[in-house]
This record gives C-alpha cells, structure tokens and sequence, in this order.
C-alpha cells in the first residue's frame, strides 16, 4: 500500500509538474491602439471696398464710371481681401478680364498694385489673362490690391512704372489719349484672384 501511495504522489507530482511546466510555455499578449481624428478646414476669402458686396462677399462691383472724356482715371480702387476661413490659404493667380466694345478696349490702359508693387501697369489689351503672384494669408489676416483703369496722362499708383514686381511708384502716366472711335462706347474690366489651401 505504502508503495502504491508513492507511485500515486509521484505520478500526481510529475502530473503537477507537466503542467506547471506547459503554463510556463504560455505566451502573454496585448494589442495596443492609437487614433487621430482629422478635419479639414474651411477656405473663405471675402472681400471689402467702396462698390457692392455680392456672393457672401466674394465679388465686389464698383460704380459705373463715366461718360469720361478721352483722358480719365477711375482712381486706385482699393479691395481688402480677408481670409476669413480656419486655413492659410495661397494667392496663386490675378486675372484681368473685360468684356464690350473692342474699339475701347484696345485704347484703354490698367495699372494694378499690391503690397507697394507693380503687377500689370500698360495697355488693357496686353494685361488680359492670368499673372502668377505669390502671397500667404493667414486665418483674418488681409491683404489688398488696387485698380485703376485709365487713358491719357493720368495719375496712378503706377506711374509710368510698367515693370512687373517694381515698387509703385504714384505719377503720371504716358498713356495716349482715346481716340474719336471711343466715343460713346463701354466696356467692363475684372480681376479675379485665384487662391489654394
């Protein structure tokens, strides 16, 4: 008996002991995880001048101006241009645009300005299309440009400074005069400001 009971210890001691030894080849584990939410933010550039608000204050129209006669200025019309969204948004591109009498058109001159510098200074005919700027705006920072369209001898931000990227320099122009085939015509210059964010 005594016999049977050490070979019972010993074969629930070995028993215990492969056991213990199995829970020793166990493999602990754990995952962990991190997140981050992402949330795009929202451009909104608006603008502010002497002219009319239109469009959640993304387009502003000046008065008509006229009837002029063959030498005028429609003055340096000044648009403050806000970013008014939660980005920084980038200045990429300014756009001339005009629409009417093409006999006007090709008589009429533009001087354009920002931050103190010449972006187009000459004939309207040569300034149409888009011209690369680069500017930064930070969420409610401003910036501005002026505009001013003109004939003759006039007095303009520009001056007679045509060169793109020059400072402004305020002066008289040496822009001809419009000719008698201008009489009574009209036309409408634009600018469009393209930005990115």
């Amino acid at each position: 008996m005594f016999t049977r009971k050490i070979a019972t210890l010993s074969g629930v001691g070995i028993a215990g002991l492969a056991l213990i030894s199995a829970g020793a080849m166990a493999t602990f584990t754990q995952t962990t995880q991190s997140y981050q939410q992402v949330t795009a933010g929202t451009m909104n550039v608006t603008l502010s001048g002497e002219g009319v608000l239109s469009d959640s204050a993304h387009t502003l129209t000046f008065a008509n101006f006229g009837p002029t006669g063959s030498t005028f200025t429609t003055g340096d019309k000044l648009v403050t241009i806000t970013n008014s969204g939660d980005i920084s948004v980038n200045e990429i591109t300014s756009q001339i645009g005009v629409s009417g009498d093409a006999d006007l058109i090709s008589q009429l001159y533009v001087c354009e300005t920002s931050s103190g510098t010449v972006i187009r200074n000459g004939p309207l005919s040569a300034a149409l299309g888009v011209q690369a700027i680069v500017g930064t705006l930070a969420p409610t920072s401003t910036d501005a440009y002026t505009i001013n369209v003109y004939a003759g001898n006039a007095t303009t931000a520009c001056g007679a400074v045509t060169a793109v990227g020059a400072p402004a320099v305020s002066g008289t122009s040496t822009a001809p005069s419009l000719p008698n085939a201008a009489q009574g015509l009209n036309a409408t210059v634009s600018v469009t400001v393209g930005y990115s964010g």
